[in-house]
């Protein structure tokens, strides 16, 4: 198996090197060990750092590919490294270079595109991989505190805007807040959603403008351990202020969508049964999904999504359905989206347990700031 990816953009690549490599390398799989192939500037950090079993210069095989008239690119070095090792083929993720695809095979070897990633157990996370998703997710708690906390020491001007020190609040300050929190911590955040009124009706919209009081306030925080990689993700709905009836209705009903979903989650669920229950519950409740005035509205996204060295990676919670497993960590993630009201979503990341689930997400659910 080859690969050729830089591991701060390729969750596959970050997974078998153990090793965060802006540009492009190449590792390559032969006989069940692992080898990567690294420039000068890399590869002293690649033996002492890296989780590979074998790591080269690649200095000398870039000098063997010239000498072969292959060139002098990655994919070059790659071939002469094969070459050498008498390998006659490979198989290459589905995102591998179609160019470098067609070299390999213009020199010769065999090549065959797999169908999905290289390493499916991805999904199944290990105690050392869910303890570096506990911590990232403590780290996200306490972004989302620092954000409560701003909007409780706010007041609201005679417009209704909340203020800061007597000055208007816009989405960007609060970001600002929430992020700096993160990077102090030791994670990096990226695109945190700060989405008020009208914006929360849109699940990726990532706010702009004033914060209103009496108006949902969308907070979906999702950074990524600079250490190594794994991320969090949570969301909670504020209103500073007091909230109408309508609103006091959407935010329980989401509420309980997703006390459903974390009380089903357990080792042996079909997934689809979870969504299916909370899209039922909706229902029953009288929110309506489907499409009005040629928007989106009720809940027209999936319940939740893997993560772990990606944000969004297998396995899904969604109609598709499929079988949770004791390893699976997924986030439970329902809403409800109207433009006439606003938005509320609530998310928390679980480990899926033999029996039940372990909530990693340890905040609690509060929607009025007065």
């Amino acid at each position: 198996r080859l690969m050729i990816a830089g591991s701060e953009q390729d969750a596959d690549m970050l997974y078998v090197s153990g090793l965060f490599v802006p540009d492009p390398f190449a590792v390559l799989e032969m006989e069940g060990q692992w080898h990567g192939l690294f420039s000068t500037l890399e590869v002293d950090r690649a033996r002492e750092d890296s989780r590979l079993d074998h790591v080269h210069l690649d200095a000398p095989w870039r000098q063997q590919a010239e000498a072969k008239g292959f060139g002098v690119s990655l994919i070059a070095l790659v071939a002469a490294f094969l070459k050498e090792h008498k390998v006659p083929a490979v198989t290459v993720p589905p995102q591998f270079s179609a160019w470098s695809v067609e070299q390999l095979r213009q020199w010769g070897f065999g090549v065959t595109v797999a169908s999905e990633g290289f390493f499916p157990q991805r999904a199944l996370k290990s105690e050392y991989e869910i303890e570096q998703l506990a911590m990232v997710e403590k780290m996200t708690a306490e972004a989302m505190h620092r954000a409560y906390d701003v909007l409780a020491a706010a007041t609201i001007n005679q417009d209704g805007v909340v203020c800061v020190d007597r000055e208007p609040m816009s989405a960007q300050y609060l970001r600002g807040e929430i992020e700096s929190q993160l990077i102090r911590q030791g994670a990096a955040p990226s695109h945190t959603i700060v989405a008020c009124g009208v914006q929360s009706a849109d699940p990726h919209q990532q706010g702009h403008g004033l914060i209103y009081a009496q108006e949902p306030i969308i907070i979906d925080i999702f950074p990524r351990l600079t250490s190594t990689g794994y991320w969090g993700d949570m969301t909670r709905t504020f209103l500073k202020g007091k909230a109408s009836p309508a609103l006091k209705k959407m935010y329980q009903t989401v509420a309980e969508g997703q006390d459903i979903g974390l009380n089903m989650l357990t080792n042996g669920v079909n997934a689809g049964d979870i969504h299916q229950a909370i899209v039922s519950h909706f229902e029953t409740c009288g929110f309506y999904t489907g499409e009005r005035d040629g928007k989106q509205v009720g809940f027209f996204h999936s319940t939740g999504h893997g993560v772990g060295l990606d944000i969004h990676e297998q396995p899904r919670v969604s109609l598709r359905g499929g079988v949770l497993n004791t390893g699976h960590v997924v986030t439970i993630e329902p809403g409800l989206y109207y433009p006439d009201l606003g938005g509320i979503r609530l998310e928390d990341l679980a480990v899926v347990c033999d029996s039940g689930c372990r909530n990693l997400t340890n905040y609690p659910r509060k929607f009025e700031i007065v």
